[in-house]
């Protein structure tokens, strides 16, 4: 059989710096590093090389399903944020000993991976100015006329190499095209808290509700529960866990008119404390027209969310331990605050008169317990990003549920940062590709993910496709 006359073309990439188990494991390349090889055109006939110019490119490629349309339809976007090229000089192009009757060509390329992405909007927000990392996630569509491959959302990096050339036999030029595929995983940095604000549909960092002693029973006093942002999860280059804390406040101030009634009354309580970490991926086959968020959702009908959830350790706290805290204007014995059993800061009793106060009437003030709540993933997750058609966000959702009054449960939410930080020598181990199989975890409806049963059920929540 005569071989095949079709020229062939490929790029070669170079992974030895980076991996040098790359013919095992795949190779995660992160911003500044260096990509460089070399382009190989093979052919059985030699070859006129007419130009060649290789790019490193990054792409969206998103799908929707079109809503309120009788008509089924789909809608597409392809974005490019990134586009570097290369032109080959014909002087870089070498032709490499070869059996007879093959001829091989070979050139040259070197990309230095950038931190951001070019941008001419000085508005951005900051967190949209870096670089994507890959991403492939929910149900892929395929245009039958270009071949391309869409997800929801998708975003993907590769080197593109094209080729003009003539043969012997036909002086019509001919070009070639060729890829592959590049995994990329930005290195990020933590943000100030977020100006929750900013967001009043999108996060709930305290409520407040009126315990009773049963339904029809005396109010026992108002419990106000907040929750803070907690520092980021962080990911460094070997790690695959991460863990953090949040910082929980609860808050009481009794009815009662009897201060020795209330210690007993707290002591009584016991609590659960339900917790989530949630994964808010947001795609779109149109610019975003601000940092996207729930609801942009009702008003931005080109965007949709994909919601999961990682499921973290329940907590039952039994007997909690209160304080006691003055208000400012309090003018009481702090002799009073020892025979109740209360705690009081130093800082409280010196604006107070440095503890040497009278006592003239009941303490006014606010019983006060402190608790953390633990985050801890098992696993890599990609890092909080944003760019023009895909952002990635996460909350910490927290359901505190309280036992001994009238059953009465606090649903709160806050943000959640996750960064990746680059290594601290330059021999860290690599790392693989992010496979977020938490994933298939998916929310029943649309509905919050508060009345949603499987905040508390210990099965796996229900599938949820939009």
């Amino acid at each position: 059989m005569d071989p095949d006359p079709t020229p062939r073309l490929r790029l070669i990439l170079d992974h030895t710096t980076k991996n040098p188990d790359a013919a095992t494991t795949a190779t995660v390349w992160n911003p500044e590093d260096e990509l460089h090889g070399h382009l190989e055109l093979s052919s059985t006939e030699d070859l006129g090389i007419d130009g060649i110019t290789i790019y490193f490119e990054g792409v969206s490629r998103n799908w929707i399903n079109e809503t309120n349309v009788r008509i089924h339809r789909v809608l597409k976007a392809e974005r490019k944020f990134l586009s570097q090229a290369h032109d080959i000089l014909r002087s870089n192009i070498s032709r490499k000993d070869s059996s007879p009757g093959a001829f091989v060509f070979e050139a040259p390329f070197h990309f230095i991976i950038s931190r951001a992405i070019p941008c001419t909007n000085p508005d951005s927000p900051e967190q949209c100015l870096q670089l994507p990392p890959s991403l492939n996630s929910g149900e892929e569509f395929v245009d039958q006329c270009t071949g391309m491959r869409f997800a929801q959302p998708r975003i993907i990096y590769f080197l593109r190499a094209t080729v003009s050339f003539t043969t012997e036999d036909h002086q019509d030029c001919k070009s070639l095209e060729t890829f592959l595929p590049i995994t990329i995983a930005p290195y990020t940095e933590e943000l100030p808290p977020t100006e929750t604000d900013d967001f009043p549909m999108e996060f709930k960092e305290r409520e407040s509700k009126v315990l009773r002693r049963s339904l029809i029973g005396g109010t026992l006093g108002t419990m106000n529960v907040s929750l803070q942002e907690p520092p980021a999860l962080v990911y460094k280059t070997s790690s695959t866990g991460s863990s953090t804390a949040a910082l929980m406040t609860l808050e009481f101030q009794s009815t009662s008119t009897s201060s020795n009634d209330i210690p007993k009354s707290l002591q009584g309580l016991s609590f659960t404390v339900f917790s989530l970490v949630r994964v808010k991926t947001f795609y779109s086959v149109k610019s975003f027209p601000r940092l996207p968020s729930q609801t942009l959702l009702e008003s931005f009908s080109e965007m949709r969310l994909r919601d999961g959830i990682i499921k973290l350790e329940t907590q039952y706290v039994r007997d909690a331990s209160w304080g006691y805290r003055f208000s400012l204007d309090s003018q009481t014995d702090a002799s009073l605050a020892s025979q109740l059993g209360l705690s009081i800061s130093n800082k409280v009793a010196s604006e107070n008169g440095n503890g040497q106060v009278s006592m003239t009437s009941e303490p006014s003030g606010k019983w006060i317990s402190n608790w953390t709540v633990p985050i801890e993933v098992n696993g890599r997750l990609l890092p909080s990003f944003c760019s023009s058609l895909v952002a990635r966000f996460y909350t910490l959702i927290v359901r505190v549920k309280v036992a001994g009054a009238r059953q009465e449960r606090f649903d709160l939410e806050v943000p959640l940062q996750v960064i990746h930080t680059p290594p601290s020598n330059p021999d860290s181990p690599t790392v693989e590709p992010v496979r977020e199989r938490f994933l298939e975890y998916r929310r029943a409806s649309e509905s919050s993910w508060f009345s949603d049963d499987s905040l508390e059920s210990e099965q796996d929540p229900p599938q949820y496709y939009p």
